[in-house]
């Protein structure tokens, strides 16, 4: 959504979803083992990532969160219906994880994710995460 805000096309989006794949296998290698990578490449793994990324809920808001100058929990409230956003939550929850052990260097994508829901980084630094990567070093 903060990619569609931003007004980048499909490769950005795609670098994105590539990169969060790498980030949600490399946590869950980290966190929860044992790990099997053929998870990854099911439904539940980069089939919803990909849905998410282009639709649904999280991918409005956040899409609108880019130019509205309003908050993530005023967006929520003025779009949703009563229904709730779930990745903010979950972001805050990984960060925690990430913090707790110190490996949110490790993970600049999770990492800038929740720093952007919290209001300490600009959507439009999200970019830079993307570009200075450890994947690209």
């Amino acid at each position: 959504g903060f990619v569609d805000g931003m007004k980048y096309g499909d490769n950005t989006k795609a670098a994105v979803i590539r990169l969060g794949l790498m980030e949600i296998i490399k946590f869950i290698e980290e966190f929860y083992q044992p790990t099997k990578l053929d998870t990854f490449l099911q439904s539940c793994g980069v089939a919803d990532l990909v849905t998410t990324c282009y639709s649904g809920r999280n991918k409005r808001v956040a899409e609108a969160f880019v130019n509205a100058g309003k908050t993530i929990e005023e967006l929520e409230s003025e779009m949703l219906n009563g229904q709730k956003l779930q990745g903010p939550p979950t972001a805050a929850e990984v960060n925690h994880m990430l913090k707790a052990k110190g490996r949110e260097d490790r993970f600049p994508l999770f990492t800038a994710v929740h720093k952007i829901c919290i209001g300490e980084l600009k959507p439009a630094e999200f970019i830079d995460c993307l570009k200075n990567h450890p994947e690209h070093m």
